[in-house]
């Protein structure tokens, strides 16, 4: 099991250049990914994130590529025009928002486009892929090493909570017998009294039939069902070593929708109070389930 959060990063050295990337990752239903690249390598756009791809299954995943060449004498140049553009659009923002802050030059020339690089800057593709991919990996290895050792803390707060749900469902079984037979009972002395209320014109037959099929409603054994059953799917996906995330966040649907249905089925009862405890659990573990890759 892994968490969704986690960071890693590498560099590569040639004679030609440096490469760095940082990765880091945080909680996403979906597979989400965006970067930063420099320009002169943003042909590798399409590659690493396929690279991501094939590594992660869930999260929103950042991460930034650092090309740097080995000599650069007047390689790069500052494009003047781009840069006069941001200080004029910074100068206007400070006016219409009456701001003092100070910009620096040095900031603005991190901006996209402020410093242009000379063609025999831009390195060859073949040239460069394999190095870019190769530390994409690297960095990879470092996130997900970081992920699975949090995924081991979530699996034990997951174990715990599963197994509190285990303990208040083996509640809910002892209490079960008895608030159907108080139920039947407080049914009984209802229908009683209608009937010897008004016997006029009533079918007491029918009335204690119907009277029979309500108390059978209020029966909550297929729910308790599929409750364990539930309990033992999420158990089974907890061991996976696949990423199991979404499986466990329907799972904990289920098992929430599950538990409205006892709950509104013995109102009032003891089962009632064990019911509010097993929704207020599932919600905790739903909450870490959101965590989980």
């Amino acid at each position: 099991m892994r968490s969704m959060t986690g960071y890693g990063d590498a560099v590569s050295e040639t004679p030609e250049f440096v490469l760095g990337i940082d990765i880091k990752a945080v909680n996403n239903r979906f597979l989400k990914i965006s970067s930063k690249i420099s320009d002169e390598v943003s042909f590798l756009q399409v590659d690493l994130d396929d690279a991501v791809r094939k590594r992660l299954a869930r999260g929103s995943i950042f991460f930034t590529l650092r090309f740097q060449p080995t000599t650069f004498s007047d390689l790069y140049q500052v494009n003047e025009d781009v840069v006069k553009k941001y200080v004029a659009t910074v100068k206007k923002l400070r006016e219409e928002l009456g701001s003092t802050e100070d910009v620096r030059l040095q900031d603005i020339l991190t901006l996209p486009g402020a410093i242009k690089a000379d063609d025999s800057v831009i390195p060859e593709r073949a040239a460069v892929l394999p190095i870019a991919l190769e530390t994409m990996e690297n960095a990879l290895e470092k996130m997900i090493e970081m992920r699975e050792h949090e995924g081991g803390n979530l699996h034990e707060e997951l174990r715990g909570r599963h197994e509190n749900l285990g303990s208040l469902m083996g509640d809910v079984k002892k209490a079960a017998p008895q608030a159907l037979e108080e139920h039947f009972r407080k049914l009984e002395e209802r229908t009683g009294a209608l009937l010897g209320e008004q016997k006029a014109g009533l079918d007491e037959g029918g009335i204690l039939r119907e009277a029979a099929i309500i108390a059978e409603r209020s029966d909550i054994s297929e729910e308790i069902a599929r409750m364990d059953s539930h309990l033992d799917q999420f158990s089974e996906a907890m061991e996976s070593t696949e990423p199991v995330g979404r499986k466990l966040e329907f799972i904990c649907q289920e098992m929430f929708r599950e538990s409205n249905t006892m709950g509104s089925k013995a109102p009032g009862s003891e089962v009632g109070r064990f019911v509010v405890e097993i929704k207020a659990e599932v919600d905790r573990l739903k909450e870490q389930v959101l965590n989980v890759e």
